[in-house]
């Protein structure tokens, strides 16, 4: 039979695999020891049954607040739309770990029982390499099948095509609808699109080009002082950032004359944006060139 200690054992051990797995799908950056806290701390809430607790200890609400506590601990802070998007990863890997050690147990003939009372009658013949081959699967699907499935989630829910138009030139950029991107102008309040330079570096004026191909870091203030006589000057803007690769910094932007933006097979025209122009790669795979505010996609829905 499996004991409560074993049981203890056995949700450390799938709890860390499913924060594993969930940080794989979910492009987190996977701490081992804050992973290791935050699936004991779910092993100690799954053996708390065992002993007489109150009922609302055992109801929805509190499972629900144990997987929001162990995703922070593993992988926080995160913004609301990013929690929720990886709870959402989170549940779909519990379910689907949970049911492989249940299967493969049957398969290795165990007993198909229910609940509690099934769990720890489960012969440790079955249990433990019921465990091993679905930690195994676990694997595999975290190094193999992830960036394939990612690649297709991402196509099918966030990837957004969209197309910039300036002075009358227009050019396509594939983009990623991106719940971390709360980034505005602080000028005009307007939402801001991050986007590569190498993908629209041909909109743009040659001495703003010859600044961004130097090695060294733009000097936003001088380059400000250049354009000032130039049809730019009203266009460009900064936007502070906290993210995209340092702490704090600033990213030079500038006002379009309109940016089309196709969600599904719905599409809308957008003027109250602003383009920040991002010097490095957004994406590894080069799966996507530019990152989408959320709030566009009002604006999409709305279409």
């Amino acid at each position: 039979m499996v004991y409560v200690d074993e049981m203890f054992l056995g949700n450390l051990i799938m709890n860390y695999a499913i924060l594993w797995l969930t940080g794989c799908i979910g492009q987190r950056r996977r701490c081992w020891w804050r992973m290791t806290i935050a699936a004991a701390l779910g092993a100690f809430y799954a053996f708390s049954i065992v002993f007489p607790v109150p009922q609302f200890l055992q109801g929805l609400g509190a499972k629900v607040a144990m997987s929001i506590l162990m995703l922070w601990v593993a992988f926080g802070p995160l913004p609301p739309g990013q929690l929720a998007l990886l709870a959402g990863v989170f549940y779909l890997s519990s379910f689907g770990l949970g049911g492989l050690v249940l299967g493969f147990s049957f398969l290795l003939g165990g007993r198909a029982e229910q609940g509690l009372a099934g769990l720890l009658q489960m012969p440790r013949t079955s249990f433990w390499p019921a465990v091993a081959l679905s930690l195994g699967v676990v694997w595999l699907v975290g190094k193999k099948a992830t960036p394939r499935l990612r690649q297709r989630f991402l196509k099918g829910l966030f990837h957004v095509p969209l197309t910039i138009t300036l002075y009358g030139r227009q050019k396509s950029v594939n983009a990623l609808l991106d719940t971390g991107n709360e980034l505005i102008d602080p000028l005009t309040k307007h939402p801001v699109i991050v986007v590569e330079y190498e993908a629209i570096n041909d909109l743009l004026p040659r001495l703003l080009r010859e600044l961004f191909e130097k090695e060294t870091e733009t000097d936003f203030p001088a380059l400000l002082t250049a354009l000032k006589e130039n049809r730019w000057a009203t266009r460009f803007r900064l936007v502070p950032y906290r993210s995209l690769g340092q702490a704090a910094g600033l990213l030079l932007g500038f006002r379009p004359d309109l940016v089309e933006i196709v969600y599904g097979t719905r599409s809308v025209e957008v003027r109250d944006v602003v383009i920040a122009i991002y010097r490095r790669k957004l994406s590894p795979e080069a799966a996507y060139k530019a990152l989408v505010n959320p709030r566009l996609l009002a604006s999409v829905a709305g279409a």
